[in-house]
Order: structure tokens, then sequence, then C-alpha cells
């Protein structure tokens, strides 16, 4: 079936990175941003973080912060209480600098169609 992705607008306290590539993970509970996009956005370090369990089993700790968050074709912004901030889910290959958990996914709402 192959990976699916989708662009997305991210803002941080009024700075905006718009046509970030996301894979859409209906595994993953949150969403993750990688540090590159947090930089751009001027995320430092809150001193906020989570340990997590990777699906490879590895356990991980990464910072957390709260973002709002758009897919392309949307009219509005979600808010998103938790995201991780963190390298090691994404895959570089494919250039992902957004992993779109089922928080993004439910909150805004998404139907996911399966094509063959």
């Amino acid at each position: 079936m192959g990976r699916k992705y989708a662009l997305v607008s991210i803002v941080f306290r009024g700075k905006q990175v718009d046509g970030v590539k996301a894979f859409i993970d209906t595994g993953a509970d949150f969403t993750v941003i990688s540090t590159r996009i947090a930089k751009k956005l001027g995320i430092k370090d809150l001193g906020i973080s989570l340990t997590w369990r990777a699906s490879d089993g590895d356990d991980r700790k990464s910072p957390l912060v709260e973002i709002h968050m758009k897919m392309e074709g949307d009219n509005e912004f979600f808010l998103l209480e938790d995201v991780l901030v963190d390298d090691s889910p994404l895959d570089p290959e494919n250039k992902e600098q957004v992993i779109l958990g089922l928080d993004y996914l439910q909150k805004s709402k998404k139907t996911l169609v399966f094509d063959d």
C-alpha cells in the first residue's frame, strides 16, 4: 500500500512554517516534529518532556511542546497540546519532517480512504 503523506502548516507563538512534509501514521499516538522544524519555529527546550515507547520497543525521552497545525486544504488550525520534538522516528530518506499521529487525525476529524 505504501506510505501516505500530507503537507502541513505549523504555528508556534506567532511563527509559522508552511509546506512541511508529514507522514500520516495511524499507529502513532502522538504527533512528532523534527528538531529542524522546531528550530525554524523558535522552539527551545521548554523543560517539559515525555518518556515514550517507540515501535521498535525502545524507550525514549523527548521534549514536549504545544503547537497549532493544519493540513493543506483545511480551513482551520487545530491545537495539539502534546507534540514530541524528536528526529529518531522520522525517515530522512523520504524527507519527513512530521509524523501526524492519531491526536491530530482525531482532532481534525479526518476520514481515511484507502485506494488499491
